[in-house]
């Protein structure tokens, strides 16, 4: 993770797309990284507090909320996660709870 990661980086985000033969737009969600059954998560601590929570919300509650919408996570869920406890300059303490 790096501190320019954004929330929509890792759940997924709505992208605009145009059939070619209507001319008809719409949107569809891409999924993000997130929505996998095995994360590795490097260096969480490095990534701002909202998309930080982004991730703990899809980790405690097997769902991602993007666009207003909810988009559930299949099971098996498993999110491996590190931080590095020395070197704190530049980082974003993870709250404790």
């Amino acid at each position: 993770f790096t501190p320019d990661l954004m929330p929509s980086d890792i759940t997924g985000t709505d992208v605009l797309e145009e059939d070619a033969a209507t001319g008809e737009r719409r949107f569809r969600f891409v999924r993000g990284p997130v929505f996998t059954n095995v994360l590795l998560a490097d260096e969480i601590n490095r990534t701002p507090p909202k998309t930080q929570a982004a991730l703990l919300q899809a980790m405690a509650e097997g769902r991602v909320t993007a666009g207003g919408k909810t988009y559930p996570l299949e099971p098996p869920y498993l999110v491996f996660a590190t931080q590095n406890p020395i070197e704190q300059e530049g980082t974003y303490p993870l709250p404790e709870a």
